[in-house]
This record gives structure tokens, C-alpha cells and sequence, in this order.
């Protein structure tokens, strides 16, 4: 039996402060009495041994998980030896890092070792990032709120879009309905590239320091900015430097004088002379219009610093999301973080990335990612019913697992985006499943995102369906899905069980139900769905639970009712605790 089976310090293990570790542990289900032994390797004395119960969050049918939040006595963690020890099959048992040893005694060697609790190598966690609503905006098809900047060509406002087809959205138009935004209680933005580029989505960036003119100018995203600020709303800007656009002054460079071109190095070139092609030198997917920059290379790194300290100095945005992280060098962006943080420590990054991202993470390369991980785990069980309740369970375990609280509390957790089916279509326009789906989302640990027009139940398929105009009447507040996702904004904004709070996860099999906790201090949040066949009565979920029902209230949501006692099939119902 492999200790890597139950606890890799290498992943299990994460800096969550200098002087704090988030550790996690799994056992089997039939362990017991799990406790975490912790002492000074340098110094046993005035340093006591400390011996620490662990909890568990989870459990399935072979497995049960623990979580320990450890806080040295010292400013820093330092020398740090622990062992883990446990009841089980009638004995005692120590997990080592060299294994399993049997024994009433601790074990004389082969302790798990943390040596030192480093500044930077910590979870970086800004203090505004737990209570976040993000809302993500496709700048071209907001708002026009300046038809005077408009290209030429530019169709009528909500013209059925193409890849290529222009609408005039830009910033002046994002600045007119901030207050929308913050009746609806959204106090974060991220906006798609901004950039001078030639198509509508602006990924094909051919001036970094200038803002696209159809957008608008330098001032105008000054002016968002500040505006951002007296309402409390953060702003996180897409930044592209994994690529530019073929048409990009650098690359044509290369492509007019070839191996004599002071950019040559610049990009991966494979074969000269240099052709529109998707051999001849690397590409995004191999998407000819979109060269892959070299960012090995020093005088591309400066470049890359040069432009974020400018929009971050002349703007004042609160941080990066990073297209194509996952193709993006893991040194550059440990580099790339260092240097925006050192321009202003709490900013903060968000990668793009489809699929299971705790490599990028302890890279030390972003704050936070895309969180399509969780996204795909949550549409597979809910919408398609590709898994059963029980994988649903397993997956949703090892993905919260991976990672500390500190970092599962800041993730980007988002239903859908410029690159995805609008969500309600995802969902074959059933509003039941979406309704499922926001709770999860607004529940388990994470900051909700809301693509544009999501809260007014906008429907398309990927590109172009999912990059419409935005519609703009006066009757939005009658939508169900605004008034719903604005409830729930409430919700994330101002209970710290759901900003703070940790998280248990409960697959009941007889009754079918799944349950996700929050709790924080004498605070708790409960979400209780119901994935049978047939109705449930409460207390009797409850009762499996082992919660107290005198102790919460039920939050009432508006077009999801539940009738007193029960909880009705594809339903759910959230509770809050009492004691304030």
C-alpha cells in the first residue's frame, strides 16, 4: 500500500498563509479517529507536539476525507514534521511518508516534512476576492453607447451575429449600465479583449497599448475604471499573450524580411519564408491568423511586463484573465504573477483552462481559473445524466480535494462564456435544470459568474449564437432568472458561510438526495437537492443528515417553490442558521 494512496504532500498539501497549511487526507470509509500529529523538527521545546483531530468532510462508500487548516505557534511555518494516526480494523495505525506502520507507538522515522512557509509561495488572496459576483462582458455586443465610434459596416443592433459581423458595442456603452449591473448586484467585471484588433472578438491583437477605436479611447476605460471604483466593482481585463494576430507589426516583420528580421525570435518559426500557414510557424490550435509568441525569449517577457504595468498603472484594473493558459510557458506566468503583483499586490489573475488545473495552480502562475472542471461536472450529472448520482458524488469529492479552501473560494465558477452554448440552451431551455445548476454553483465554494444576459434567459449556440446583442427593455426586473440571480447575489454578498464557510458534501443513496454545507462560526448554509424519483420529506433528510431543523429557516426563492414539509423532485431547498 503506497502513501501516496492517502496523502502526497507534494498535492495535498498547500501554504494557504506563511504560517498556515491547508492538509488534506483520504482514508478508507472504516477509519477512525483521525488525528494529526504535528512538531518542530529543529525545535521540540518551547514548540510543544501538538496532537489535532481531523475532520471529515466526505465520505463514499470505500473512501473518507479529511481537511485540517493548521496554524503554527511561530510567525512562519517552519521545520514542520507530522504523522497522521487512526483507528481502524480493530488497530492503530500511522501513516508515514514511507507508508503504513502498525503500531500503539508513533513511529521513531519517516515523517511527512514541510520545511519553510515562504511569502510568495503562499495562496494569494486579495481581501476583496471572497465576496465576489463576477459578470462577463463581450464588449462588441453590450451596449453601443457611442455611434460615433462605430466601423464601418457596422449592422443595426441586434442583427443575428456572425464571426465576423460588427454590432458597435464598446466601453462608453458598458459605462451607461454599471448601475444595471449593480442593481443586480454584480460587483466584479471581466471584459473580453479590448485591445486593437480586426475582429469583432479581438484575440488577433495588433496593438497592445491602445484600446480598439470602435471601443472607444485610453479616457474611456479610465473613466469605466473610476466609475467601477465608486461602486465597488472590481475589473479584470483579458489579456492575450500567448498569440497575437498574423497582422501584428512584429510578425509581418518577419513575414517581409525572414531570417533577418529583428523579430525572428520573437515567435516559433519553423520554416522560412514565412506564409500564412499552420506548419510554418506555431499557432493557437493551429489557427494560422494567430502566431504563438516566444515567450522564452527575454525581450518578449519585457514586452509582455511593459504592457500590463502600463494598463495597471494608467487604469487602475484589479487584475488579468489569461487566454490560453494552459499553452502559455508555467515559468512565464510564475514571472508574468511576480510582476503584476509587485505593481500592486492585490491584483489578481484567472487563467483559462478546460480541464483539471491544479498543475497551473501550484505553479504559482495564477490566482484563480476558469472553473470549466467544475462546470463539466455539474452539466454531466444535472443536464445530460451521463453519470450516476454516485460519480457524480465521486467526481465533486476529488475535484473540491485537490485543492485548499483558500484556493476552491476564489475560483471562477461559471456556467457559460463566449466560448460555450448560452447555459439555458445547454440546459434544452429546461429552467428546472438551471435553477439546479445556479444553486450548485452560488452553494459550493467559488465566486459565481454570470455571462451577459444570462439573467434575462438569453439562448444561442457556440460562436457566433452565444455572442448576441444584448437586450435592453425596461421590464427586466419582471424576469424570472434576473430576480432569482439577484436574490441569490444577495445571498453570496452578504452571508459569510458562503464566502468563508467550509464545505461538507453528502450523498444520501436511499433517498437520493445530495447536500452541500457551508459552515463558518455559529453560520450555516445548507443546500439540500433532491435527484429521486418522488418526493422527500424533509425531517427525514434532515434526520440523515443529522442537522437540527430548529436551527435554520429556509431562503424562499421566487419560481422555485416548495411546499412546507417537502421537497419535490428535481427541487431544491436552501437553509440558513439562526444563531446570529
Amino acid at each position: 500500500m503506497i502513501t501516496s494512496y492517502y496523502h502526497d504532500p507534494a498535492i495535498d498539501v498547500t501554504l494557504t498563509e506563511p504560517k498556515s497549511l491547508d492538509i488534506r487526507l483520504k482514508l478508507p470509509a472504516h477509519a477512525r479517529d483521525v488525528q494529526f500529529i504535528a512538531w518542530n523538527k529543529a525545535r521540540r521545546e518551547p514548540y510543544r507536539t501538538e496532537r489535532l483531530k481531523v475532520s471529515r468532510w466526505a465520505e463514499s462508500e470505500r473512501y473518507a476525507y479529511y481537511r485540517i487548516n493548521w496554524t503554527c505557534m511561530e510567525p512562519s511555518v517552519r521545520y514542520l514534521q507530522y504523522t497522521f494516526k487512526f483507528s481502524m480494523n480493530g488497530g492503530t495505525l500511522w501513516l508515514n511518508e514511507d507508508g503504513l506502520h502498525e503500531a500503539d507507538e508513533m513511529p521513531g522515522k519517516g515523517a511527512f516534512e514541510f520545511p519553510y512557509g515562504s511569502d510568495r509561495d503562499a495562496v494569494h488572496s486579495p481581501s476583496w476576492i471572497r465576496d465576489r459576483v463576477w459578470y462577463q462582458i463581450f464588449p462588441e455586443r453590450f451596449r453601443n453607447g457611442d455611434p460615433a465610434n462605430d466601423p464601418e459596416g457596422t449592422l443595426p443592433w441586434g442583427t443575428p451575429p456572425t464571426r465576423d459581423n460588427m454590432m458597435g458595442g464598446d466601453i462608453q456603452g458598458i459605462i451607461d449600465k454599471l448601475d444595471y449591473l449593480k442593481e443586480l448586484g454584480v460587483n466584479a467585471l471581466y471584459l473580453n479583449p479590448v485591445f486593437a484588433a480586426k475582429s469583432n472578438h479581438k484575440y488577433d491583437t495588433l496593438d497592445y497599448f491602445k484600446i480598439d477605436p470602435q471601443f472607444g479611447t485610453l479616457e474611456d476605460m479610465k473613466r469605466l475604471t473610476e466609475r467601477c471604483r465608486e461602486l465597488g466593482i472590481r475589473v479584470v481585463l483579458d489579456l492575450v499573450i500567448n498569440h497575437c494576430g498574423y497582422d501584428h507589426p512584429f510578425f509581418q516583420d518577419v513575414v517581409k524580411n525572414g531570417e533577418r528580421s529583428v523579430y525572428r525570435d520573437w515567435f516559433y518559426i519553423r520554416e522560412y519564408p514565412v506564409t500564412l500557414s499552420d506548419t510554418k510557424y506555431d499557432s493557437v490550435w493551429y489557427y494560422r491568423w494567430m502566431p504563438k509568441w516566444k515567450t522564452s525569449n527575454p525581450q518578449v517577457k519585457q514586452y509582455v511586463f511593459d504592457i500590463v504595468s502600463f494598463w495597471q498603472k494608467e487604469t487602475g484594473i484589479d487584475g488579468w484573465r489569461i487566454d490560453v493558459a494552459d499553452e502559455v510557458e508555467l515559468s512565464f506566468l510564475r514571472e508574468l504573477n511576480s510582476h503584476v503583483k509587485q505593481i500592486n499586490k492585490d491584483a489578481f489573475i484567472i487563467a483559462e483552462i478546460w480541464h483539471d488545473a491544479k498543475r497551473l495552480m501550484m505553479s504559482g502562475g495564477t490566482d484563480s481559473v476558469m472553473n470549466y472542471d467544475l462546470r463539466s461536472i455539474l452539466i454531466d450529472f444535472i443536464v445530460d445524466r451521463s453519470i450516476t448520482a454516485e460519480q457524480f458524488h465521486a467526481r465533486l469529492v476529488r475535484y473540491v480535494n485537490r485543492y485548499s479552501e483558500a484556493e476552491l473560494s476564489q475560483m471562477f465558477n461559471l456556467l457559460g462564456s463566449h466560448d460555450t452554448e448560452r447555459i439555458l440552451t445547454r440546459c434544452g431551455n429546461r429552467i428546472e435544470l438551471l435553477h439546479l445548476l445556479v444553486a450548485l454553483q452560488y452553494t459550493l465554494p467559488g465566486n459565481p459568474v454570470i455571462y451577459y444576459g444570462d439573467e434575462l434567459g438569453f439562448q444561442g449556440d457556440n460562436d457566433p449564437g452565444c455572442r448576441a446583442c444584448m437586450t435592453w427593455t425596461a421590464d427586466y426586473k419582471n424576469h424570472p432568472l434576473w430576480t432569482l440571480l439577484r436574490q441569490w447575489n444577495r445571498l453570496k454578498t452578504t452571508e459569510a458561510a458562503l464566502q468563508h464557510g467550509h464545505v461538507e458534501l453528502r450523498h444520501i443513496p436511499e433517498l437520493d438526495v445530495y447536500a452541500v454545507k457551508r459552515m463558518y462560526g455559529a453560520e450555516q448554509a445548507v443546500l439540500l437537492l433532491n435527484f429521486s424519483q418522488q418526493d422527500r420529506r424533509l425531517d427525514e433528510i434532515c434526520r440523515q443528515l443529522g442537522c437540527d431543523t430548529d436551527e435554520l429557516h429556509a431562503v424562499h426563492f421566487p419560481a422555485v417553490p416548495c411546499p412546507d414539509g417537502l421537497l419535490p423532485v428535481m427541487r431544491y431547498a436552501f437553509f440558513l442558521n439562526r444563531k446570529r
